[in-house]
């Protein structure tokens, strides 16, 4: 429930030429972004010289983990196991 699987974040990379290659993100730093484009090839660009978009589906997901707190997560169980 915490940490939810099977959502990936989608990579939109633009190239300078215009062209946009689209994939599940496979890495992201600083410098470089890579993802697998429709055809499964990993494809990896510097980040200086492409425009790039996360799709995260999870993004909202993962900024509520920042708010929660421990006592909250006890009150949810709890309540969840009372439903039984």
């Amino acid at each position: 429930m915490l940490y939810p699987g099977g959502k990936h974040t989608i990579a939109i990379v633009t190239l300078p030429s215009g062209e946009q290659v689209k994939g599940p993100l496979e890495h992201s730093d600083d410098f470089v972004i890579a993802l697998r484009n429709a055809s499964g090839w990993y494809r990896s660009f510097s980040r200086d010289r492409v425009k790039v978009e996360l799709q995260d589906p999870l993004a909202a997901h993962r900024e509520l983990l920042d708010k929660i707190v421990a006592a909250d997560m006890h009150n949810l169980f709890a309540y969840l196991e009372s439903l039984k």
